[in-house]
């Protein structure tokens, strides 16, 4: 996906990703207080950090924002954010 954005991009186009880090063999369907079921992916920063510098960008500003879910626990999503060269 990365990889497609970069060649999709114009330069000083901008990527952003948003996901929870996490063990990816932990990836998997989760259901909301409303019983709606989506697979949700764990991602890495270290390795998307790294595949990002790879395929052309400048090296990602990186945040930390908490998120309530369905069932009022908290997670910590990171948002990646890189411009291509």
């Amino acid at each position: 996906m990365i990889l497609d954005a970069s060649t999709l991009l114009n330069k000083n186009g901008v990527l952003y990703l948003s996901f929870v880090e996490g063990d990816p063999t932990q990836s998997g369907y989760k259901t909301s207080s409303t019983g709606d079921r989506t697979y949700f992916y764990f991602h890495e920063l270290t390795v998307l950090t790294k595949v990002i510098k790879e395929a052309g960008f400048e090296p990602p500003q990186i945040l930390h924002v908490n998120y309530g879910d369905a069932n009022s626990k908290q997670e910590i999503h990171t948002i990646v954010i890189a411009k291509k060269l």
